[in-house]
């Protein structure tokens, strides 16, 4: 495919000229600065798990909750032609949003912002709302899980993947979690995972373990992510080409480290207006 040079022109400003500016910058604006495909859990398989038991379609409206790099937008709205709204607390990565949007297809009806979530006040209300397994990273993830409801028209559905864990994690792990990713909260258990979105009716949930990558396909993904993002900054610093590879290493490294003691559920939940925060319907 060819693509005219306006829509190759890298949007940030500021891009990394030595290995120290790859390490201080923090978690979610170096996942911009390699513009890394950031996805659910379950990637594609979750993507259309989700388009399938929640009807999405051309008329369907979507927001994505902390968009990063609007993998999860994006790809439905290329899925379904469904249309879609991302916001995320970083400038940096709403801006490869954008980006990867006009890379992707500028015809898909996008739009991207940069927002708190917890300050975020929609002009309309959406047909779904996607928050994957993000609500771990906002502060207060109760409090956020129960904004969601004020964004969804009745009717409208919740698109989660959350994390959860059987055991609690060991206490290395916490700090690695918290160190690398930012995310200070604890790790849900199964039904702590699902209370998050009580009174919501569960339309489709599956449950799946995570397989820890080889030490091959670590250095592929890893490879690849840099290498791209050199070419499309114009980084050409050995450098900060190094330091890009080794952060985005431990990154996947701790991922692995993680998925050792992870699990996580793939969830349409459809919010009905007249009987929640009840439920009427027993869970099994």
């Amino acid at each position: 495919m060819t693509i005219t040079s306006e829509l190759q022109a890298w949007p940030l400003a500021t891009i990394p000229r030595t290995a120290r500016d790859v390490w201080e910058v923090s978690y979610p604006d170096f996942v911009a600065m390699i513009n890394q495909t950031n996805v659910m859990p379950g990637a594609f398989a979750t993507l259309n798990a989700w388009a399938t038991f929640s009807r999405i379609g051309t008329a369907s409206s979507v927001l994505e909750l902390a968009c990063t790099t609007g993998f999860s937008s994006r790809e439905l709205a290329r899925l379904t032609g469904c249309r879609a709204v991302g916001f995320d607390l970083s400038a940096d990565a709403v801006a490869l949003a954008g980006y990867n949007h006009r890379l992707a297809d500028p015809a898909l009806r996008l739009t991207y912002q940069v927002a708190n979530g917890m300050q975020y006040q929609p002009h309309e209300k959406f047909s779904h709302v996607v928050v994957g397994a993000a609500l771990g990273f906002f502060p207060d993830p109760r409090r956020m899980a129960r904004r969601v409801t004020d964004f969804l028209v009745d009717g409208g559905y919740v698109l989660a993947s959350p994390f959860w864990s059987e055991t609690p994690l060991p206490d290395h792990v916490r700090k690695i979690r918290r160190e690398v990713f930012g995310i200070s909260s604890e790790m849900e258990t199964y039904k702590e995972a699902l209370d998050l979105f009580r009174g919501l009716d569960v339309m489709y949930e599956s449950r799946s373990g995570l397989v820890p990558e080889t030490d091959a396909e670590i250095e592929l993904y890893c490879t690849s992510t840099v290498d791209r993002a050199c070419a499309q900054s114009g980084i050409d610093s050995a450098e900060v080409r190094q330091a890009l590879f080794d952060r985005l290493v431990e990154v996947k490294n701790a991922t692995n480290l993680l998925r050792q003691y992870q699990r996580y559920s793939v969830l349409a939940l459809r919010y009905d207006a007249r009987s929640y925060p009840n439920r009427y319907v027993e869970l099994f």
